[in-house]
């Protein structure tokens, strides 16, 4: 016997007026949902709670618009790894200390809410939000504090915590470091040098001592921060790369090295300690900058290792990682876990859904005896027994998760400007020294006018505009829902010529919409609450897609404490059964549902009916639903040239009806596809020019076979972490957002370029005049940075 479900029957609301934006995250509202104020019914349910619990200052600090709240707001979560670690962090320390990674953190906004959830709990002590990271620290009172209880309240306002699993990148927190310890030499190589910019005479005093100091920072900081850009160009041109690291580590050294030689022959007019100090400082700063926004993105989701979910072993009851299992081994799953291996299946027949590994809309009933291939989600409300037939390193799955590297990119636009310009500086700054050399007699002279080119031709736009305009468009995208993963994809991106889309999750939605909402506003409260508590805790499509509507009209679960007790059972294949004093009330299969002895399964697939003793109480039609940009975006898309294709797993008629509403011709929709025979498909196809949007593990090795790759942000993450970039909210328009990025940022590179060639061409037509002096170069370096970003600022995205 369980208890019914209090959370559900349907509270009164005033009417709201008809809103072109959503009250919670200000998307738009979809024509579906006119009237309702809301974009779906996960921002309904938390603009409700943050109302209902005094939390509307969430809006105040938040940054802008957000996104969609995430359908995990209403589904069951296992937090039995968190109830197992609070236990050990109570018994290891007092207060009780845990660290735990979180998903969902956007702006201040986030921070405060997160907050004040955790201060409003019992025996709640101090939490520490590092929002960079994706993580909290908690400390509270043992034995009064439930973290279980805090983990299921932040996941009713959007918010995902998982064991820790992310870390401190160490490339960030080498640069910023080196970026620290360079500034500091900076500045007091220019404190010890503007004497002698003031005409302090070499006769004073104190004038070796300054000048000892400048090449002692100087020396320092090619220690500190050159041999960053040295190192990492070496290592490129072993593996036979230029890197775009290459002029930058030029730069340095040759002013390093002309400074030295002048500073040896004590001669200051020619010495650039100061300049060497000051290029190594920006050039980290923009590194660390580019870096930054980088790792920002890819910290905002959940580690992929921190989702590797635990089993319980049988029959000792043991919970084992997913890499312990091996043949024979007998374990259960709790609803919502993902089978780690092909197993058979031990407890009764079960209904399981398949679209995370072949694309499959529909859950699947298995037998008990029958094989259950590793991927499938159990989607009942009670554990799943099974034994396995397979180790997991031999298991289809651990292929599929598995994020193998892109080993070295190469970039050959790139590396023929840099190649261009490397040869240009040496073969301008060799004609200089060639002929000042003839002209006067005199190889120091000469030499010098040599150095001066090296040293003013200043890749700025390399190494400081450029990351900055990545960090621009990165930041602002972002903003948009966009979040890109890898530096690489904005060269990869000018040469997409083919989008290929998944189906189920990337052109549909991740769940069945409902196209009858007034089907559930005739219910009685009674028969809302008996259908609340029939589809809470079941994870099959149709319950989801119920759960969520009427969760998100009745959220508060004090409400409705009145209720009796219900006894549910699942029929697999037909649907779920709850026997109340009111009689036997079922939801399922229309005929089933209706008591039919003979019931047929020729009704729509997803349609569904909930009937009391036979007698139709509501019938639920439920479908697939095309994200709301998907036709225009995919229409546009193909005007501007671009070649478009669905790879699906699903069946021949559900594609061909896909292609058919979205205007694609019959022959770029594939179907029954394996996720090798995606990969295989692509490798025939591509010529360094395809984008794949996939969202399951089904498309794992098309991920690993294309050009470029991106995914929609789903719950069950996995391709997140083997994307170039994923993207929230209920639309593609993500996608086209980072198209329109990609082409701005490629403009702004452009003009910062012409000015380049242009700053190069004043500067080192003073140097081979003999004009150019380490005042001048002081001045013009930082200069031409500060143009060259703002130039970019100017141009940045809004």
């Amino acid at each position: 016997m369980a208890t019914l479900s209090p959370g559900l029957t349907g509270r009164t609301r005033p009417e709201q007026q008809e809103a072109r934006e959503c009250r919670h995250c200000g998307q738009p509202v979809p024509s579906a949902r006119a009237g309702t104020g809301f974009c779906c019914a996960g921002c309904r349910f938390v603009h409700d709670l943050l109302h209902d619990n005094g939390l509307e200052k969430f809006y105040d600090l938040r940054d802008g618009n957000g996104q969609p709240v995430k359908a995990h707001v209403f589904e069951p979560r296992d937090f039995e790894w968190l109830r197992e670690m609070a236990g050990e962090a109570e018994g290891r320390s007092v207060p009780a200390t845990l660290i735990l990674d979180v998903q969902g953190i956007t702006c201040i906004g986030c921070i405060w809410l997160i907050e004040k959830v955790f201060q409003n709990r019992t025996g709640a002590l101090s939490i520490e939000i590092n929002s960079s990271l994706g993580q909290v620290r908690l400390q509270w009172i043992a034995g009064e504090f439930d973290a279980v209880a805090f983990a299921r309240e932040l996941q009713s306002f959007g918010y995902l915590l998982a064991p820790p699993g992310k870390q401190e990148n160490r490339e960030s927190t080498f640069l910023v470091r080196r970026m620290g310890v360079t500034a500091a030499l900076a500045m007091n190589c220019m404190l010890f040098t503007i004497p002698s910019y003031l005409g302090m005479d070499q006769s004073f005093e104190y004038a070796p001592l300054f000048s000892f100091l400048t090449m002692i920072f100087g020396t320092a900081s090619l220690m500190a921060g050159g041999t960053y850009f040295i190192r990492r160009s070496w290592q490129s041109l072993r593996r036979g790369v230029i890197h775009i690291d290459l002029p930058i580590a030029l730069g340095i050294v040759f002013s390093y090295a002309g400074s030295m030689y002048a500073w040896a022959r004590a001669d200051h007019s020619y010495v650039y300690f100061d300049f060497v100090t000051i290029f190594i400082f920006l050039m980290l700063l923009g590194r660390w900058t580019q870096q930054l926004a980088i790792e920002k993105n890819r910290n905002y989701l959940l580690n992929l290792q921190s989702q590797h979910q635990k089993v319980t072993r049988l029959p000792d009851e043991t919970r084992i990682p997913v890499g312990d299992l091996s043949t024979g081994t007998r374990f259960a799953l709790s609803p919502g876990q993902f089978l780690p291996v092909r197993s058979l299946l031990l407890s009764g027949d079960a209904s399981f859904g398949m679209e995370w590994i072949n694309g499959e809309s529909e859950a699947r009933v298995f037998r008990q005896g029958q094989t259950v291939p590793a991927g499938a989600i159990p989607l009942g409300s009670a554990r799943t027994e099974l034994r396995a037939e397979e180790d997991w390193t031999d298991s289809f799955l651990e292929r599929l998760t598995s994020v193998p590297s892109r080993g070295i990119e190469r970039y050959p636009v790139v590396e023929r400007i840099i190649a261009v310009y490397i040869i240009a500086v040496l073969a301008i700054g060799g004609i200089g020294f060639t002929a000042w050399y003839f002209a006067t007699g005199e190889a120091f002279t000469a030499l010098q006018v040599l150095v001066s080119v090296l040293v003013v031709s200043c890749p700025c736009a390399i190494g400081v505009a450029w990351p900055l305009n990545d960090e621009l468009a990165t930041s602002s995208l972002r903003k948009a829902g966009v979040f890109v993963r890898e530096p690489g994809l904005w060269h990869r991106l000018g040469r997409v010529k083919k989008i290929l889309f998944d189906k189920t999750g990337t052109l549909t939605m991740e769940h069945l919409a409902l196209r009858n909402f007034e089907a559930l506003g005739s219910l009685s409260p009674t028969a809302r609450r008996v259908l609340g508590s029939l589809v809470e805790g079941n994870l099959h499509p149709v319950s989801r897609c119920l759960r969520q509507h009427l969760f998100s009209t009745a959220p508060d679960p004090g409400a409705y404490d009145d209720t009796g007790a219900i006894e549910i059972r699942e029929i697999p294949g037909r649907g779920l059964e709850g026997i109340t004093a009111e009689g036997v009330w079922r939801l399922g299969r229309p005929g089933w549902a209706r008591g039919d002895s003979t019931p047929s399964d020729d009704s729509a697939e997803m349609d569904c009916s909930f009937t009391l003793e036979h007698t139709p109480l509501a019938d639920f039609r439920l479908s697939e639903e095309i994200r709301a940009d998907a036709r225009e975006g995919i229409g546009r898309w193909r005007e501007q040239g671009f070649e478009i294709y669905i790879l699906s797993g699903d069946r021949e008629e559900k594609v061909r009806s896909m292609t058919g509403q979205l205007g694609l011709p019959s022959d770029h929709g594939f179907s029954g596809m394996s996720p090798q025979d995606k990969a295989d498909w692509i490798r025939r196809i591509d010529n360094r020019d395809t984008l794949m949007i996939g969202d399951g593990a089904n498309d794992s090795l098309a991920f690993d076979a294309t050009w470029c790759r991106g995914t929609p942000a789903v719950d069950r993450g996995l391709l997140e972490h083997k994307a170039d970039f994923y993207f929230l909210g209920k639309g593609l328009d993500g996608i086209r957002k980072l198209f329109e990025t990609s082409v701005r940022r490629r403009t702004t590179l452009r003009r910062v370029f012409t000015f380049t060639v242009a700053y190069n061409v004043m500067t080192l037509t003073l140097c081979l005049a003999g004009k150019m002096n380490p005042l001048m170069a002081a001045i013009l370096m930082p200069l031409s940075s500060l143009i060259s970003l703002g130039s970019v600022w100017v141009q940045r995205p809004r």
